[in-house]
């Protein structure tokens, strides 16, 4: 037998096992060729099979982590159904927020808030059917006539029979649509998604303006207004801007509106807009710098670049004095200044102790924000020093000794030992710092408000008509109407008050006041309710809806009631909107010539200082005059004017106010 010697060439332990076989006498069959255990291992072929393998328990692991990951989702799903039935989530616009806020932040935000108005839905006073009407009415009034909703995410509120925007009353006027557990434990913005857009709107379109001109107190829709040379240098308006009256208190309802809103919902995106956050330093920086008015400090930086920014605040001569800087006033005394009050009218003395107290509240809630939604730790560090300096000069200068009533709240003073003793039915004002949310001396409080309430204020006036009684605090804006009230004053009165009862008997009187028309003025005589100034004015009108709203929960109940009208919104391009409110006013005027009443006399002893219908337009928004003769020279240049072919817009600082005969 021949032995492969290729085999045994390769395979010295095949070779001998091979002759240990041919030895053997059994063996007669052919010799097996034992090949080495890696005489076909190729190294391709095991790299293949080991990949093979690992490609195997790769898929494994992945199919695993697939199932695990699938089953996370499931039981995340299962856990947030859960959370929902106890702590629903909240919606932003129809969508739901990406993080819900614990329960327990949420009612330390709403703890945040003013205790005033005191809740009394569950008290057992009875309103009548016609009080719930009316609170309705009055909630849906600024939606319903005064909103437009813009493009760029933006609305635009005006104040109603002026076309304007004022940051003041434009706030306070959808403020109940931010109240907290009014609708079925909720706020209306949070139920509503058209109102949440309406409110966010309206931040974004005010801190825009600010951004235009921290000064500005009141803008236009639109920027193409052809102003006087007057207008613009002396009076600082143009571009956007309506009136450009310098009130600490403007920027301070902005302030409260974007707090309210952050309550409501503290993740929304537009709190996160860069321009929302800017005008909030922008008013602070303001504010820093009018503690020292007297010094002419203003402003500067990157976000001072305004066309009136770069210089000290310089108003109208004919109104503040000092050719144009106000009267003096003590700096460095923690108080920061004010050209106007909230009525508009000028300040007295430069520091309005109701604005301040203001601003301290308002600060307290820019503190929080800068800390929680912009997490801004040196503008957080700047409200809370500010905040401190204010309230610092609010007890050293802001209590004054009466000569009857001990120590008082003044309305005014200059740091300087001068006060001013009076109140004012605007807000803010003295009868509204428990509203307001001040941590004021109660004991101080209730002298000021017995001073309130009695002769030695000036702006307090009572009257009888058709057998009811009227009592309320007036205004020199109104100066023109006898014996003047304001409704506003009326309700904050029912605002801060603990008694239920109390509160109905001043609702009675105030639906009595409007005679028959169902919405507040801005005034009316004491002694003849159908003397009134302005009866579109939705500022008291939201007010009211607040003081109803605190006595039962039938109001709002819009699924009963009803709701605003659909038909408003659209959305409509600025200069749309502005036409539409040109029709309006020129149908408006057309009504007035062809009414039966009698027009109100320019010269009439009892009413002097008032217009008729036909001359609205070319007054509305103007400052009073104290000085009739002063009336008569502005009315003279006025013709003068429009026989030159001025147009309305250079009219509006006539010193002339409507009364009406209802």
């Amino acid at each position: 037998m021949k032995i492969n010697s290729a085999v045994v060439a390769r395979s010295p332990r095949a070779t001998q096992s091979l002759l240990a076989a041919t030895k053997s006498p059994t063996a007669t069959r052919s010799p097996t060729v034992i090949r080495s255990p890696t005489a076909n291992r190729s190294p391709t072929n095991y790299y293949f099979r080991r990949k093979r393998r690992s490609i195997n328990q790769d898929k494994l692991t992945y199919y695993t982590l697939l199932l695990m990951l699938l089953l996370w989702f499931y039981a995340i799903s299962c856990i947030t159904d859960i959370l929902d039935e106890r702590h629903p989530a909240q919606k932003v616009g129809g969508r739901r927020l990406r993080y819900r806020p614990q329960p327990n932040q949420q009612n330390q935000r709403i703890n945040s808030l003013p205790k005033y108005p005191i809740d009394h839905r569950q008290s057992s006073t009875q309103l009548s059917e016609e009080v719930i009407e009316q609170c309705h009415k009055a909630l849906w009034h600024t939606i319903d006539t005064t909103t437009f909703v813009l493009p760029n995410e933006e609305s635009f509120v005006i104040t109603g029979d002026i076309h304007d925007l004022w940051l003041r009353d434009s706030a306070a006027q959808i403020h109940p649509l931010l109240l907290p557990n009014v609708y079925s434990g909720k706020s209306l913005v949070q139920v509503d998604a058209k109102l949440e857009r309406i409110v966010s709107g309206l931040i974004l379109k005010t801190a825009r303006y600010i951004r235009f001109d921290p000064y500005a107190n009141a803008f236009r829709i639109h920027n193409h207004t052809n102003f006087t040379d007057f207008a613009r240098e002396t009076l600082g308006r143009h571009g956007y801007i309506a009136t450009w009256n310098y009130e600490l208190d403007s920027a301070c309802f902005f302030m409260r509106m974007i707090y309210y809103f952050y309550v409501n919902f503290p993740f929304h995106p537009i709190l996160k807009r860069r321009e929302v956050r800017d005008a909030v330093e922008i008013m602070i920086d303001v504010w820093i710098a009018e503690q020292r008015h007297e010094e002419d400090v203003y402003p500067n930086g990157t976000l001072f670049d305004c066309v009136h920014c770069g210089k000290p605040y310089r108003y109208n001569p004919d109104e503040l004095a000092r050719d144009g800087k106000g009267t003096i006033t003590a700096p460095s005394v923690g108080l920061t200044w004010s050209g106007f009050r909230p009525s508009d009218d000028a300040c007295v003395y430069g520091y309005l102790i109701p604005a301040n107290m203001f601003a301290v509240v308002v600060l307290g809630y820019m503190e929080i924000m800068a800390e929680e939604v912009w997490i801004d730790e040196p503008l957080m560090k700047k409200a809370i020093k500010l905040r401190n300096e204010i309230d610092d000069g609010l007890k050293r200068y802001g209590v004054v000794d009466h000569e009857r009533y001990g120590k008082i709240y003044a309305y005014e003073v200059d740091g300087l030992g001068n006060a001013l003793f009076m109140d004012d039915a605007n807000v803010p004002s003295l009868l509204s710092i428990p509203y307001l949310g001040y941590d004021y001396d109660e004991e101080v409080f209730a002298n000021t408000k017995q001073f309130i309430f009695s002769g030695n204020n000036p702006w307090y006036h009572t009257g009888n008509y058709d057998g009811i009684k009227y009592s309320g605090i007036g205004s020199p804006h109104t100066h023109f109407i006898p014996s003047s009230i304001w409704p506003m004053a009326i309700i904050m009165e029912g605002l801060i008050s603990n008694n239920a009862t109390h509160k109905l008997m001043l609702v009675e009187k105030l639906l009595a006041a409007s005679a028959g028309k169902g919405y507040m003025h801005e005034s009316f005589d004491a002694n003849n309710v159908s003397e009134y100034s302005r009866d579109w004015f939705c500022w008291p009108d939201s007010l009211f809806a607040e003081l109803i709203m605190s006595l039962t929960e039938e109001c709002p109940k819009p699924e009963k009631h009803g709701w605003y009208k659909a038909q408003e919104w659209k959305y409509e391009e600025p200069e749309e909107v502005e036409r539409k409110m040109e029709d309006e006013i020129y149908e408006e005027g057309d009504k007035s010539e062809g009414d039966d009443n009698e027009e109100v006399d320019d010269e009439d002893e009892n009413d002097e200082g008032a217009q008729g219908d036909d001359e609205k337009d070319d007054d509305e928004g103007d400052d009073d005059s104290d000085d009739e003769e002063e009336k008569d020279e502005a009315a003279q240049e006025d013709d003068e004017k429009d026989d030159d072919g001025e147009g309305d817009d250079d009219n509006q600082d006539e010193d002339d106010v409507e009364v009406k005969q209802a």
